[in-house]
């Protein structure tokens, strides 16, 4: 017997737009040249080998997922149309919508998901190598089913891989065996089709016509639009106040909020959870202190979670003390006790592991050298002079001199994603929608997401094994367990959830809005929706 795991009541609520036919009127909303303000330029367009938001963005509105969040944060079927597992949870199959096409005009069929299936298995292609990795094989049933045959029974295959990896057109990449290095043709088959962009300045869109999920397979109402990119949060916001942009695709501070909110006929806010957490990381191989666990646990020490969340985001997110986020209560509780904010607590540890201030300095040293650590940032996250500050003044006051390294994210990239070159590291990334998904793309031994190239077999034993266990007792029973052990290591310090804030101008479009997820206002989903006013 066959799990079905679409739930039909939302998946109607969802696609019922896409089911109708154009509603009377809806071809006359079409129209508009909407203009988007993106704090920092994407790292790559390629979004199989980038890591960041902005990159990850552009991605999803090319190549929408498979599967997106719903109003509850719940996973539904998007790109599919529907999905089911084997009762033994070893073979998935999933049927598309019809009727979508590459933007070069190839149909989009079950050949390209098998085919990325496959090539994600076999090659090294960022999250699609950690998301595809237990599948064995992958076939097209026909053109619109494909059917993945995984080596071990595994419950979140499709709600994993189907909202991470976006699908590649086979027609374009097979043959090309190194697809890190390769020129690959932005082609999509999202609502909206890439005609330009200049690197650092702006990316030029337009629209799909009839494109078959959006608005009664009338497509988008949007003409198209262009993102502007802007160095830095404040710019960002002057281009919403002065009408140069329409709206923000990143999250704006709580000071910036306030102004917009200051004018409530002229701009709105469109507020949604997020989907991932703020945490600290430490690079072991980089600076010997850090490998002692004592000065990890200092560290943690030294991290007022209270400070950062009412001061340095000025009230705009949970603090956050495990490695699992308090969205899931029953997963956090009981489990083991993580460092909580106490200076004193944080001293005491660095004396007794032989780390003193011998010549009065206000630093701690042993063997010589320094207590001395560089903290890299990137400098568009919403707050992080007020976040590095604190961490810094709060490190001070227990002896460890931080260093601050504030860089563009093309800058941080090569540091921290790729060279790993950092000490320590502040980053807001993760996911919450699904416990095991976000530990295994961080905490895994050799993941994506694991800069500090943190390894435990014990650990890496667990987020495999949870990966297969059906029963949400045991699953629980498995996430006290690693918390336990990771509290005994302390790879990174996790700080707090935020509540992400979107910021538009209601002057000259409307249908704005946005569900729980990366993107806010400027999700594929999204997007679709939103209309130039007629006035």
């Amino acid at each position: 017997m066959k799990r079905f795991l679409s739930a039909l009541l939302l998946l109607a609520l969802l696609l019922s737009l896409a089911l109708a036919a154009p509603a009377e009127g809806d071809a006359g909303m079409v129209g508009g040249e909407l203009k988007i303000g993106m704090n920092g330029d994407p790292y790559a367009l390629n979004g199989w080998i980038s890591n960041d938001l902005n990159a990850a963005l552009v991605a999803n509105i090319l190549y929408p997922s498979l599967l997106v969040f719903d109003e509850n944060a719940k996973k539904v079927p998007y790109i599919l149309e529907s999905y089911e597992s084997s009762e033994d949870m070893k073979t998935w199959t999933a049927k598309i919508h019809p009727g979508l096409s590459w933007h070069d005009g190839v149909p989009f069929t079950a050949e390209d998901l098998a085919f990325t299936a496959v090539y994600c298995a076999t090659h090294d292609v960022n999250f699609g190598s950690d998301y595809y990795s237990n599948v064995e094989s992958a076939r097209a049933v026909d053109e619109l089913t494909v059917e993945y045959t995984l080596k071990e029974p595994q419950v979140n295959f499709m709600t994993t891989s189907g909202y991470w990896v976006q699908i590649m057109p086979k027609h374009l990449i097979e043959g090309i065996e190194d697809f890190n290095s390769a020129d690959i043709p932005t082609v999509g088959y999202g609502p909206f089709k890439l005609d330009e962009f200049s690197k650092g300045e702006y990316y030029k869109f337009s629209r799909v016509p009839n494109w078959p999920l959006a608005n009664g397979g009338l497509g988008a109402y949007l003409d198209g639009f262009t993102i502007r990119v802007y160095s830095d949060p404040n710019s960002l916001m002057l281009a919403i106040k002065s009408g140069e942009v329409d709206c923000g695709s990143s999250a704006l501070s709580v000071a910036v909020q306030q102004q917009l909110e200051a004018e409530p006929d002229k701009f709105g806010l469109v507020k949604v959870n997020s989907l991932g957490y703020g945490y600290f990381s430490f690079n072991y191989k980089n600076n010997p202190f850090l490998a002692d666990q004592a000065v990890r646990e200092a560290i943690a020490h030294t991290v007022d979670r209270e400070a950062l969340v009412n001061i340095a985001i000025q009230g705009g997110g949970v603090p956050m003390y495990t490695p699992i986020s308090p969205v899931y209560v029953n997963m956090v509780e009981g489990a083991a006790t993580f460092p909580a904010f106490d200076i004193e607590a944080a001293k005491a540890l660095l004396e007794g592991a032989g780390y003193v201030d011998t010549n009065g300095d206000g630093v701690r040293e042993k063997d010589g050298k320094d207590m001395a650590f560089t903290l890299t940032c990137r400098n568009n996250t919403n707050n992080i002079d007020a976040i590095a500050n604190i961490f810094k003044a709060n490190c001070a006051e227990a002896g460890i001199a931080i260093n601050l390294s504030i860089v563009e994210p093309a800058t941080y990239t090569e540091i921290v994603t790729k060279g790993k070159t950092y000490e320590i590291n502040y980053i807001e990334w993760g996911v919450i929608d699904d416990v095991d998904t976000g530990l295994d793309a961080i905490y895994y031994s050799g993941a994506t997401l694991n800069f500090m190239e943190y390894k435990n077999d014990a650990i890496d034993k667990i987020l495999m094994d949870v990966k297969l266990e059906p029963s949400f007792e045991k699953r629980r029973e498995m996430m006290m367990e690693f918390q336990k052990l990771f509290v005994k290591e302390l790879p990174t310090v996790n700080v707090f959830v935020r509540v992400n804030a979107y910021g538009y101008s209601k002057q000259n479009f409307e249908g704005w809005g946005a569900t729980p997820g990366l993107y806010g206002l400027c999700d594929a989903k999204n997007l679709v929706q939103v209309r130039k006013i007629v006035k």
